[in-house]
C-alpha cells in the first residue's frame, strides 16, 4: 500500500533547509539533515528536488519572492514619487532584512558557502538576460512619467542599471565579501548618482516645468515586480 502524501511537503523541505542554513550554514547541511528536520524520508526530498543544489536554489527563490513582496509593500505605501533612488533604497533595505539574501549580496560564505562565488553560473544568466527586456519597458514608462530624462536613450539607461544589478550579485565572488554598511553605502551612492544624472528637474531641461506623474511611476514599478513574480512562478513549475 503506497504511503500517503505529506501535506505541504515542498514547503516543509524549504522551511527545514532555511532553518538549517541559519543554524549551521549550508556547507555543513546535508540532504539527510533537511529530511530529518522536515520529518520526512530522504527519498521524499528527492521527489521534490533533485539534489542539494536545487534545494538551495529553491530556498533562495522563495527569499527573492519575499523580497519582492516587501519592495511592493514599500512602493505602495510610499508617499512621494517612486523614482530610481527610492527603488534601490527599498530593495537594499528589504534584502538586508532577509538573512539569506543578505548573505548572498555581502558574500557570507559561512551561511552559503561556495554559492556566493558560483552564483554567476547555471541558469542565473538566463534569468538576468530576460529581465533586461522588462527593465527597458520600465525605464521607458518612467521617462513617460517625467521621472527619468527622456533625452537619455532608454537602452543606455537599461545598460547602466543592468551592469550594476548583475555586478552587485556577482561582486562577492570577484572582489570579495563586504559589510552591510558598505553595501548600503555603495547602492545609495549609485542610486544618488543615477537619480541626479537622469532627473528631469535640471534648469536646462526642456521638461522642467512638467510635474512627475506619481501614480504612473508607481504603476511602472509594480508592473516590473509583477513580472519578476511571474518568472519565479515559472521556475517553480515542474
Amino acid at each position: 500500500m503506497p504511503r500517503p502524501l505529506v501535506p505541504d511537503r515542498r514547503a516543509r523541505i524549504l522551511d527545514a533547509a532555511r532553518a538549517l542554513i541559519l543554524e549551521h550554514g549550508w556547507p555543513r547541511t546535508t540532504v539527510a539533515d533537511v529530511a530529518a528536520r522536515a520529518g520526512i524520508g530522504k527519498g521524499a526530498v528527492y521527489l521534490e528536488l533533485p539534489d542539494k543544489a536545487a534545494i538551495l536554489d529553491a530556498v533562495l527563490r522563495r527569499s527573492t519572492r519575499d523580497l519582492t513582496a516587501e519592495v511592493r509593500r514599500r512602493v505602495v505605501e510610499a508617499a512621494g514619487v517612486v523614482d530610481l533612488p527610492a527603488v534601490y533604497r527599498f530593495g537594499t533595505e528589504a534584502l538586508l532584512g532577509d538573512p539569506l539574501m543578505r548573505a548572498l549580496y555581502v558574500g557570507d560564505e559561512t551561511l552559503l558557502g561556495d554559492h556566493v562565488r558560483d552564483v554567476a553560473g547555471g541558469a542565473g544568466g538566463d534569468r538576468y538576460g530576460g529581465r533586461l527586456g522588462w527593465l527597458s519597458e520600465y525605464v521607458a514608462r518612467l521617462q513617460d512619467a517625467g521621472v527619468v530624462d527622456p533625452a537619455v536613450p532608454t537602452e543606455s539607461v537599461v545598460r547602466v542599471l543592468g551592469i550594476f544589478s548583475v555586478g552587485l550579485v556577482h561582486a562577492p565572488g570577484t572582489i570579495g565579501a563586504t559589510s552591510d554598511d558598505e553595501l548600503r553605502a555603495a547602492v545609495a551612492l549609485f542610486a544618488d548618482l543615477v537619480g541626479r544624472g537622469l532627473a528631469v528637474d535640471r534648469p536646462s531641461d526642456h521638461a522642467a516645468d512638467v510635474p512627475a506623474d506619481v501614480e504612473a511611476a508607481r504603476a511602472a514599478q509594480l508592473g516590473l515586480l509583477a513580472r519578476l513574480d511571474h518568472q519565479l512562478d515559472l521556475l517553480e513549475e515542474p
